[in-house]
């Protein structure tokens, strides 16, 4: 079982992206946080391919964030963010390829655990083998050995306890439902089957200025 009681520090942000890098390959796209105030942007977020050979996956990475400013009245809200060719992107819509497998990658920096808005949420669906990889600060046991660093832990997982879930990543029309545990990366992978948009939303309570703006807590996942 995952611990709750994470501590973000800055060693931690770096053995999180370092393990973010290491799940994800050599290129990926990655949505983070929200960054910044005001008027969300609404540009469409243009992932990147970690192979150009079609039998390869397609790499998307979201980051969740939770020290941006919606406005001066909403204060602090968390955000997913796309990480591109660029730099960061705005995750409102998030391109990939239809009928092809997606390997998606989500770093998460979010310590604190929020209600969802149905206990269904805690059930991981729509992936290909119905499972989805954790990596954690508290689920990484390695060691040294005679030969080198034996690696060692992260947990595959069909359920993950409801009060160690900070978001989801939730896709309705695809019964795509990825929980996000406390400060962890995630690795799943699905296809999309057909072309065309599709919302998706985080399913927590965890802002309600965040979870109704696109590039926020809700966004589209474009298909073609």
């Amino acid at each position: 079982m995952l611990n709750s009681k994470s501590t973000l520090v800055g060693g931690l942000t770096v053995a999180v992206l370092a393990v973010a890098l290491i799940l994800s390959g050599f290129g990926a796209a990655v949505a983070l946080g929200g960054v910044g105030g005001g008027t969300p942007s609404t540009t469409t977020a243009t992932t990147t391919v970690t192979n150009s050979s079609s039998n390869s996956p397609f790499v998307v990475t979201l980051v969740i964030a939770t020290n941006s400013i919606y406005n001066v009245t909403a204060a602090d809200q968390p955000a997913y963010f796309v990480l591109g060719p660029n730099g960061l992107q705005t995750s409102a819509s998030i391109s990939l390829p239809a009928n092809r497998l997606i390997k998606l990658v989500i770093v998460n920096y979010d310590d604190g655990s929020a209600n969802l808005t149905a206990p269904s949420y805690n059930v991981v669906s729509g992936t290909t083998d119905g499972s989805i990889f954790v990596a954690s600060n508290d689920n990484i046991n390695s060691s040294e050995g005679p030969s080198g660093i034996v690696v060692n832990g992260g947990q595959t997982l069909t359920t993950v306890p409801t009060d160690e879930i900070a978001h989801t990543f939730t896709v309705p029309s695809l019964n795509l439902n990825i929980p996000v545990p406390l400060s962890s990366t995630v690795v799943a992978y699905f296809t999309v089957d057909k072309a065309g948009s599709y919302l998706w939303f985080c399913e927590t309570g965890c802002g309600d200025f965040a979870m109704s703006t696109p590039g926020w807590m809700t966004g589209s996942l474009v298909a073609s």
